[in-house]
This record gives structure tokens, sequence and C-alpha cells, in this order.
């Protein structure tokens, strides 16, 4: 048998788990104990209801999470511009929060172990920094951006330092996700920003190229979302953080562990529904600021 060191990361995985197999032991998921299940969310940007439901050309790893999912159709950003729609996902404040806000990621701190969390940042340089790898090819957007990153902007009161990672190959192990996971793209893999001149998007795990923002991060998806779908334990939550500023209306929707292929939830949700269905899913009581009165998104755990 070959060292584990010299063969690639997947290899290592399944050479790891036929092992695990052979000799009678079991991997088991951090966060199966506590919830019976695990949430993976993953946000994108700035598209409407209508510019993605009617592009499957450009969209079909994400119609084909429709057929395969819950699809939200009456769902809605709460707020102009994407920091303010990031902090309602998971605080339930969209204006800049006070000194020790209440939010997702302090009450699983709160959980004394039984929970866990990790937001994964594609191209930030590293753990809670606030920096970035570098620009979206051909233009000066950052590939990485705090107004994307809700760790980042509640850091002064939860472990930040510790739990908000760049997303690598390394720690994208969907076997060993824990509680929640909040997954960001960088801003050419989440429709927010193509490169410019033909260019590559700098992806965790390759290079990617399209000729549209949509189809790039549609194929990012394809490519990210199985590996997390292999899991039977996990549950993904795919949503943007706003549409336009005439139009908030978003896709929202749901596929994997629980999930009832193929339906439609036409309730008014919006992301202060979501955050209410985050502290319901991991049985963390009332959700603090306006998530206390939001209509809960159903999340099956």
């Amino acid at each position: 048998m070959p060292p584990l060191t010299t063969l690639p990361k997947r290899g290592r995985a399944a050479l790891m788990g036929a092992i695990l197999l052979l000799t009678g032991f079991a991997a088991t998921s951090p966060a199966a104990h506590a919830t019976g299940g695990r949430l993976v969310v993953i946000v994108l940007e700035n598209k409407t209801y209508t510019k993605v439901m009617s592009a499957p050309l450009a969209t079909p790893y994400i119609h084909t999470l429709v057929t395969d999912g819950l699809l939200f159709t009456n769902y809605s950003a709460v707020a102009s511009g994407s920091a303010r729609d990031y902090r309602a996902m998971t605080s339930g404040l969209t204006a800049a929060p006070p000194p020790t806000p209440e939010n997702i990621f302090k009450a699983i701190d709160a959980s004394g172990g039984a929970l866990s969390w990790v937001e994964l940042e594609e191209s930030m340089s590293a753990n809670c920094s606030g920096a970035s790898t570098g620009p979206v090819p051909g233009t000066t957007h950052p590939l990485y951006t705090t107004m994307h990153d809700p760790a980042y902007m509640f850091r002064a009161n939860e472990t930040c330092m510790t739990n908000a990672k760049p997303l690598t190959e390394d720690t994208l192990t969907p076997s060993t996700l824990p509680s929640l996971t909040y997954l960001i793209p960088n801003q050419c893999d989440d429709m927010h920003t193509l490169p410019k001149n033909g260019a590559t998007c700098p992806a965790f795990d390759g290079e990617y190229t399209a000729t549209s923002p949509m189809k790039l991060s549609d194929d990012w998806l394809s490519r990210v979302v199985p590996q997390l779908l292999n899991e039977p334990d996990i549950t993904v939550v795919l949503t943007w953080d706003e549409g336009t500023r005439t139009n908030n209306r978003i896709v929202t929707l749901e596929v994997g562990n629980g999930v009832t292929p193929g339906t439609q939830d036409a309730t008014a949700y919006n992301h202060y529904s979501l955050e209410a269905g985050m502290y319901a899913f991991l049985g963390l009581g009332t959700p603090p600021n306006n998530g206390a009165t939001a209509t809960v998104l159903p999340i099956p755990a």
C-alpha cells in the first residue's frame, strides 16, 4: 500500500474510507449527534428570481437542483447592499452591528460544544483576515470582500480567528464539516463579476472559464454541491444576497437530507426567515432581532 501522504487528497479519503470499513470503524460527523443532520448555506450574488429561472441554458445545474429539491418561489432579500443582507441572514440586523451583536456564530459558540460552525470564504488570504488573495482577473474587484463575510463583521464577539477559514480543498472536506457551514464563493464564482478578456476565474479547486457570470457560477456549483450531497446527513440551502434595487425577489432552494424533490413553497420568506430557520434547525431557540418575528424557513433536520 502506498503511503497516504503520496496520494492526492481525494485518494487519501477513499483509502481511509476503505480502511474504516475493513476494520469495523465508522467515521462520525461532529454535528450528527447534535441535530441528526448538518447544514451548508451557500450565498451567490445580485441576480433576481426571474433572471435565474428564465436562463436554464446559463444555469443548467441550478435548474437540476430545483428539480431535485424544494424551491421557495416567494423569497426576498431585505435590503439593498451586500453587507446588509449578509448581516440579515446571520443576525437579523441590516445596519452595522453594535459592539457585541447576537448572531448565529456566537449562538453556536455558546452551545458548550454541542454544535460547531465554519465559514469558508473563497480567496480570503488567511483566517478571519479581511484581505483578498487578489482581484478578479482584468478588473479592480477583489476576489474576496468583507462585505460578503458576516463572521468577519462580528469578529469582536465570536470565534472568527478559529472558524472563519479560506476555502480550500483541505477545508472543504464534506465528511468532517460541522453543524453549520457558511460557504461563500469568490466574486467571479458567485455571479458578481466576470473576468475580463477571456481570463479564467481562480477557484479553490482549479480554474473556471465562461462567457457569462451566471454560467461561471453554475459550473462552480456543479463541482462543489455534489460533494456535499454525497453526505446523506447534509442539507444544502442555496440563496442570493439580493436581486436589484427595484426587485429583491431571489431564488432560494433546499436540496439534500430530508428535502422532498421537485417541491415548491409559495410562502413569503426573506433573509430573516433564513436566520430563524437556521436557529430552528440547530435547536438554538428564538433568534435575535428581526428573526424573532420572521416566518421560519423550514429546513428539515
